[in-house]
């Protein structure tokens, strides 16, 4: 793994699985979506979802913020899975992640349905 294409060795599944489901997709997601609700209060003024920190809320952010929340989601799915495919140890932690990743896919619906 080259230090130059982390990114695209990441998105190829590249990455091993315990680094692209732990540093991406749990330490890294919620550091963006951290980013994300900051953006939202001093970019768009809004104040809605923060009332609710400890249950973020998403059907409140501005429509900018719900793509960028969409494509990042199915980004780190995506390199995330392709890890899991690769993965060479334990069935059990293949299945596992198959099932938290397309929970995070699935659950993409409630930030522009409700």
């Amino acid at each position: 793994m080259n230090k130059s294409f982390v990114v695209r060795d990441f998105f190829e599944g590249k990455v091993k699985l315990w680094k692209s489901y732990w540093l991406v997709g749990e330490l890294l997601n919620g550091l963006v979506l951290l980013i994300i609700f900051n953006l939202e209060i001093y970019l768009f003024n809004n104040n809605k979802s923060v009332n609710q920190i400890p249950f973020l809320d998403f059907t409140n952010l501005a429509l900018i913020s719900k793509i960028f929340i969409f494509i990042w989601t199915i980004f780190i799915s995506i390199g995330i899975w392709r890890a899991a495919e690769n993965y060479k140890g334990n069935i059990i932690w293949i299945v596992l992640t198959f099932i938290i990743v397309a929970y995070r896919c699935y659950s993409l619906r409630l930030i522009f349905f409700i």
